[in-house]
């Protein structure tokens, strides 16, 4: 019985521990309302990036398009098809950088490791 038990865990942590949307990023942030440490949680966007893509939005306004990104310095039509996915122009910040996601799987697999031992 325990080594059903045993095998039963095992199944159900590689389950989770194969999910894929847990290693992606999640959420968007919004170019319009972001600050540059909001901004600096997006893959490929730095600190100075980040505070270019601030001082354009105080300089001329709300961006009116994601498009209008590659008119600052340092963003490449390229780069902003990498983090188009997690970029919106109206609403909320609800972006989760799979850092933060790694850390929390991390977290939950070694809380059930200490359940498992204790059993």
């Amino acid at each position: 019985m325990v080594k059903v038990r045993r095998v039963a865990w095992c199944v159900v942590l590689s389950l989770f521990t194969l999910n894929i949307p847990l290693y992606c990023a999640q959420g968007v942030i919004n170019i319009n309302t972001a600050t540059k440490e909001e901004l600096m949680m997006l893959p490929g966007i730095g600190e100075k990036t980040a505070a270019a893509m601030v001082t354009y939005r105080q300089a001329n306004g709300q961006f009116k398009s994601l498009d209008d990104m590659t008119k600052i310095k340092g963003i490449s039509r390229k780069r902003l098809d990498k983090v188009r996915p997690y970029l919106v122009l109206k609403g909320l910040n609800t972006y989760i950088p799979v850092q933060t996601q790694e850390l929390a799987k991390e977290k939950r697999i070694k809380d059930q490791s200490m359940t498992l031992k204790k059993e």
